[in-house]
């Protein structure tokens, strides 16, 4: 428990003084003398603590209590002179200015320095109580400077009650001291009955008038609880204030300005994971990182890095729901994909422009695959060379795929023992793939592919070959496919009909005409041999 009182003001920042001050009185709280003139006046006693918290020492003039004194509800005193004054500073003397109603106290020299190990004391002792119940302005006044500036008066008001003779406001316990979040206490006190009391605590007032006992529910940060008791006349009430605090384990928390210098974690449930910044203002951050299985970076509006030289670095899937355009400098509109192995740009759906007058340009292999694509051929290759010319009398590319079937035996060895090769020859230029001897367990088959352009009224020649290996046993597939371009159905290929597996020199090629919408050859399902 915790009294907050008496009650103290200060001039303005300009005026303020450069002492700090505290007052207690004896008996706490005070009591007003008997409203019976016949009786003795009760007996009381201000101490006021002055302190410099500054390292610079302050020159001190003089310093000066004004105790109300008279008949009246704000007044204290009855009789000042009857009031024992003392300080503690060593060479100050003390006289009352009955006039003012002022204890005035000085040092022997002009002023004297009080610096932050000088603390000192004041007491007005033997006080004779007012017989009004009601708050008394006690007025501490310095004149004080720093440096060689001018001495300056300076005040500090405390607002000192007097109370009903049985008057009491005590022992404010809060159990327990500490809870969880979400947690509650239970506060209870003693009083008179002749007062009117309020339980403060963060936006909540709660009048207590009738009670001793409160129960206080989900309790969710450390909270400080303020029992006031106001009596006397309403137009010069007094106030008593306890106090008592309860700390919360993990509290929420609702701050001004938080400047963190260390690490920040947020380790809530899910609804309270989330960090939100008002809408007017903007969060700054150097790095955000997703962490577990499900660390993610959701963003509900524009994404912008503002600063020249920033890099988005995405490892793992990204995935685009609506538009994606380049905007960028002339440098940073390429789209790069990875050169290696692996790297590849798929358009699963839809369509690749180019803007009129721009170039496609193919630096490799291009192969096409789309629904409409005609299988020209499919079929296996035991062993031996074939050879197979195509004519056609619209542009597209010719797509060759060979896959290189595996062997298993019965033990479960799996083994490729051939070694397959495929040429197309178009306008004098021959492009080659292959299939090499593998030798493996459990691995898939190894498969390669090329697709060739062929202009409008030319011819390719397609040459596969398979060459056994010692004991080898792995078959050959083959597909050929036709993509026309421009989407054109007035298309056609010429291909001569595959040959028989005979000796080369018997081979003759016999060209055969056939439409882009002729049914193409049955192609046979590669399988393991």
């Amino acid at each position: 428990m915790a009294l907050v009182s008496p009650t103290r003001t200060v001039d303005t920042t300009a005026n303020e003084p450069l002492l700090a001050y505290t007052l207690t009185t004896s008996p706490d709280p005070l009591k007003a003398s008997p409203e019976n003139p016949q009786v003795p006046e009760e007996k009381g006693e201000l101490q006021i603590v002055g302190s410099r918290h500054s390292g610079t020492p302050a020159d001190v003039q003089w310093i000066k209590v004004k105790v109300p004194a008279g008949p009246m509800s704000p007044d204290l005193a009855t009789d000042l002179a009857k009031v024992t004054p003392r300080i503690s500073l060593s060479g100050w003397s003390v006289r009352l200015d009955a006039a003012a109603k002022e204890f005035v106290f000085s040092p022997s020299a002009g002023h004297a320095p009080i610096g932050p190990e000088t603390g000192f004391t004041i007491q007005l002792s033997d006080i004779p109580v007012n017989r009004k119940v009601g708050t008394s302005p006690i007025t501490v006044t310095e004149s004080s400077r720093t440096g060689s500036s001018a001495f300056q008066s300076r005040a500090t008001t405390f607002h000192v009650g007097k109370f009903p003779a049985d008057f009491y406001l005590r022992n404010l316990i809060c159990t327990p001291l500490v809870i969880n979040n979400g947690g509650e206490v239970t506060l209870n006190w003693e009083r008179s009955a002749n007062a009117t009391y309020e339980l403060l605590y963060g936006d909540t007032n709660l009048d207590v008038t009738n009670d001793t006992r409160k129960r206080i529910t989900n309790v969710k940060s450390d909270t400080t609880f303020y029992l006031r008791g106001t009596t006397g006349d309403a137009s010069n009430p007094v106030v008593r204030i306890l106090s008592a605090q309860v700390s919360v384990i993990k509290p929420d928390l609702e701050i001004g300005n938080l400047i963190v210098h260390g690490t920040t974690r947020l380790n809530g449930a899910t609804t309270t994971k989330d960090l939100t910044v008002n809408t007017a203002n903007t969060l700054h951050v150097r790095t955000i990182e997703g962490s577990g299985s499900y660390g993610a970076l959701a963003i509900g509006g524009r994404l912008t890095l503002s600063t020249a030289g920033r890099e988005v670095n995405v490892l793992s899937k990204f995935t685009v729901a609506g538009t994606t355009q380049l905007n960028g400098a002339t440098t940073t509109k390429n789209l790069t994909v990875d050169p290696g192995a692996d790297g590849y740009l798929w358009l699963k759906t839809g369509r690749l422009d180019t803007a009129a007058g721009t170039h496609l340009n193919a630096y490799g292999t291009v192969g096409i695959f789309k629904n409409s694509s005609q299988t020209l051929h499919s079929n296996y290759i035991s062993t031996g060379f074939r050879t197979t010319t195509y004519q056609a009398n619209g542009a597209g590319f010719l797509t060759v795929v060979m896959t290189c079937l595996s062997f298993t035996d019965n033990t479960g060895g799996r083994e490729l023992n051939a070694y397959f090769t495929a040429q197309a020859t178009t306008a004098g230029v021959t492009h080659a793939i292959s299939v090499p001897q593998v030798t493996f367990t459990g691995s898939p088959s190894s498969a390669n592919q090329m697709s060739v352009p062929v202009a409008k009224g030319g011819t390719v020649k397609v040459s596969l070959n398979n060459t056994k290996l010692p004991n080898g046993v792995g078959n050959g597939y083959f597909s050929v496919y036709w993509t026309p371009l421009a989407g054109g159905p007035n298309l056609t290929q010429v291909a001569a009909a595959d040959m028989p597996e005979q000796d080369e020199a018997a081979e003759a090629e016999v060209p055969e005409t056939f439409f882009s919408d002729a049914p193409a050859d049955s192609a046979a399902e590669p399988s393991e041999g």
